[in-house]
């Protein structure tokens, strides 16, 4: 893992009082030397209760069959669903035959009540049993309403969620619906080191489930731990991202950035209190150390560090323009969450004051960077209207929570600053299989590309016979990758048994495909057009 620390003053000024910025990169490598991906060992905790009756859960099991399709025969599940009662549908099982796990999903059945700590504990309880080495283990949660049966206090709910994710079990909460509690859900994610999601209607469903596979999909890191030790007159004020962090006594704080993908980045941004008249010239304003279990080296506990110097100067230095860009996000993400929470305490006033500081904030800086800051205004202004031409409701409170769970997800390794993205279209004809080993080959030729300002992309799979879950969780950030940037991703000429492998795990509702170059074409002029309308 590369570890890299910048200030958003480059330099203090001597003999005062001052406030700066700092900003934490942790980039992992690419999955290049694996023969395969660490396994994966997943809980699903399935609300069955009464009110998921009908289209709800007829979404949810269909979702739950295709992440089964899309795990591999190296990855294990369990399967639980609860009610008033705790149905156990499938002990933790290898998947080397996944059609009997599909019919167990199916049997499911609503009953009365929502026992959420019964089902969620057996589902930990099975998942944290598995004796897999070098394993992943993620324990999926989905609900649409109150505790109603066993612990429904949410600080309970958070100390299950932290314990677990200390002994090495993740746990990702889903919210259906507009009945659930969105703050208890959200801090079960947070404590939980997993996602949170909001699911406003069942079409969602399979979505959120793709992306959570997308997640989960490709780790190099858990249990990440940053660590930094301040010098004597340097503190900090403020960390602008949503990651639960200690104050040790020694001026040091210790943040647990929980787990990151494989060819990913995760940015932290905290703000600093510096007295530069307790800093000498020898020193430094902290060191860094980042711990992790390197799930590429059999859970291998590895440790990176650097050192942040002192650079006095007797000129205000001129601000680093990448630092303002990631405060600006996380601080944008941080204000929606404030939002969300002061609507559910049906504070408008505030809620709203504080939504146009930070609006004012981002069009202060959009020169920066606007392909990265017109996105995020738009979305603050959005809420803005939402606040304003609606009346204050739980659905708005859920969709905000995930507003900003979405917003500090934002980290791309891909950096287009000051590159002009363009609507020319760039094809690329696979040759052979993807797996493991060819996907960050194909991963790198898409941002070569995305850096010469492409934003479409064709995939030719004429003369590919067959995709692993690996070339999935690829094409899932390949399609995230050029989303965020206005642009598409199509895969053509799909044989037979790759359309199989589409069928089957329904990627077709995820992946746009079309029969030929010129249907990808066509396809992409339409968003065109679409997009100047």
């Amino acid at each position: 893992m590369e570890l890299e620390a910048r200030l958003e003053k480059p330099s203090i000024l001597p003999n005062r009082l001052q406030n700066n910025n700092l900003l934490l990169k942790l980039k992992t490598p690419p999955a290049v030397h694996l023969p395969q991906r660490q396994p994966l060992v997943i809980g699903l905790a399935i609300d069955k209760s009464w009110s998921m009756k009908g289209e709800k859960m007829e979404a949810t099991i269909e979702a739950a069959c295709s992440m089964v399709n899309w795990l591999t025969r190296n990855d294990f599940i369990a399967i639980i669903a609860y009610s008033a009662d705790i149905q156990i549908v499938q002990p933790l099982i290898q998947l080397k035959e996944k059609t009997a796990v599909i019919d167990k999903i199916r049997s499911i059945q609503v009953g009365t009540s929502t026992n959420l700590s019964g089902g969620w504990l057996q589902a930990l309880r099975g998942v944290e049993s598995a004796g897999v080495p070098n394993a992943y283990k993620r324990v999926i949660l989905l609900t649409d309403g109150q505790a109603t049966l066993g612990i429904k206090d949410p600080v309970q709910f958070n100390q299950i969620a932290a314990d677990h994710s200390g002994r090495g079990v993740s746990t990702t909460a889903i919210g259906f619906g507009e009945d659930f509690n969105e703050t208890s859900l959200k801090d079960i994610a947070m404590y939980g080191k997993g996602n949170f999601y909001y699911v406003s209607s069942p079409e969602e469903t399979s979505e959120i489930f793709f992306r959570e596979f997308g997640d989960i999909g490709a780790l190099y890191s858990q249990a990440t731990d940053v660590t930094i030790n301040f010098s004597p007159g340097v503190k900090m004020a403020e960390i602008y991202n949503d990651f639960t962090f200690i104050s040790n006594s020694d001026n040091s704080v210790t943040i647990q950035a929980g787990d990151i993908r494989a060819d990913d980045s995760r940015n932290l941004v905290l703000s600093l209190d510096i007295d530069s008249n307790q800093l000498t010239n020898a020193s430094d304003i902290a060191s860094v150390s980042v711990s992790y279990y390197n799930l590429f080296e059999k859970m291998r506990l590895e440790k990176v560090e650097k050192m942040i110097p002192l650079i006095k100067t007797d000129l205000e230095p001129p601000l680093d323009k990448e630092v303002v860009i990631e405060r600006l996000i996380a601080s944008s993400a941080k204000t929606i969450m404030k939002v969300a929470r002061l609507i559910k305490e049906n504070d408008i006033t505030l809620a709203r004051s504080i939504l146009q500081t930070s609006i004012d904030k981002v069009e202060e800086n959009l020169k920066l960077s606007n392909e990265i800051l017109i996105p995020i205004l738009q979305r603050l202004r959005n809420i803005e209207v939402k606040i304003r031409d609606n009346s204050p409701s739980a659905n708005m409170t859920k969709q905000f929570l995930s507003e900003s769970t979405d917003l500090y997800s934002k980290t791309d390794i891909i950096d287009t600053s000051g590159i002009e993205m363009h609507d020319r279209i760039y094809e690329h004809k696979v040759i052979g299989d993807i797996d493991l080993y060819k996907c960050p080959d194909l991963k790198n030729a898409v941002q070569s590309q995305i850096k010469e300002g492409y934003r479409f992309i064709v995939f030719d799979l004429s003369d590919c016979k067959f995709i692993d879950s690996s070339a999935i969780g690829a094409f899932i950030q390949i399609v995230g990758w050029l989303r965020k940037r206005g642009g598409e991703f199509i895969v053509t000429n799909i044989t037979d048994s790759v359309k199989k492998v589409f069928l089957v795990t329904r990627l077709e509702n995820h992946i746009r495909v079309a029969g030929s170059s010129e249907e990808a074409k066509d396809i992409i002029e339409s968003i065109i057009a679409s997009a100047k309308r």
